[in-house]
């Protein structure tokens, strides 16, 4: 007597039932150490970042000078205004003529951003653009304090900011906020309870 259809069992029906999900979900995500596109990327941003504040730098102070002959451009009134300073110590002032320690701190600085990036995720390109501006940042103002006396060139003032400040800075407020934002909600997503399906 012939069996039902829906009956019949096919060869090896088992093995591809008892495959554990697990296993699928075992695959390791590449990193961005192995991606060309996560480096490239990365170093485009980082490039971009640190050629801009150099430039900027460099035009600031042709045009406008330093020193008591120096002259400041008011680019949107009572908002911004550009003013060209030297700037002995750290990001908004601090620690005047520590240059060693800065440069110090910026060189383990960048290889703690390099190494970070190249064990995040291939397709993280938020983070990946957060450690390229951070790194642009710390490179520019490095430039400066190895090749300008331990002086960093500063030249933009915000109306109701109380401090004098270049790209490399703007880089590193920008990338240091994002990527914290970034942990933060990766951190929060790894901790959620998975969803029942």
């Amino acid at each position: 007597m012939n069996q039902p259809i829906n009956s019949i069992t096919s060869p090896g029906a088992d093995t591809v039932q008892s495959t554990p999900a697990s296993n699928l979900a075992a695959k390791p995500l590449p990193i961005a150490a192995s991606s060309p596109v996560a480096w490239i990327r990365f170093l485009l941003i980082a490039g971009g970042g640190l050629t801009a504040d150099l430039w900027t730098k460099h035009l600031a102070f042709a045009e406008l000078g330093y020193g008591p002959g120096s002259r400041r451009v008011i680019l949107i009134p009572d908002v911004l205004q550009l003013r060209t300073t030297l700037n002995p110590g750290a990001v908004f002032g601090v620690g005047p003529g520590l240059a060693p320690l800065f440069i110090l701190i910026s060189l383990v600085a960048i290889g703690f951003v390099v190494y970070v990036f190249m064990n995040t995720q291939r397709q993280q390109w938020v983070i990946h653009t957060a450690l390229g501006l951070i790194l642009a940042g710390a490179m520019g103002n490095l430039y400066d304090r190895a090749f300008n006396h331990g002086q960093v060139r500063d030249f933009i003032l915000l109306h109701y900011w109380p401090w004098i400040f270049n790209l490399a800075d703007a880089m590193l407020c920008i990338g240091v906020p994002l990527l914290i934002v970034c942990w933060l909600l990766q951190g929060a997503q790894m901790s959620a309870p998975p969803k029942v399906r």
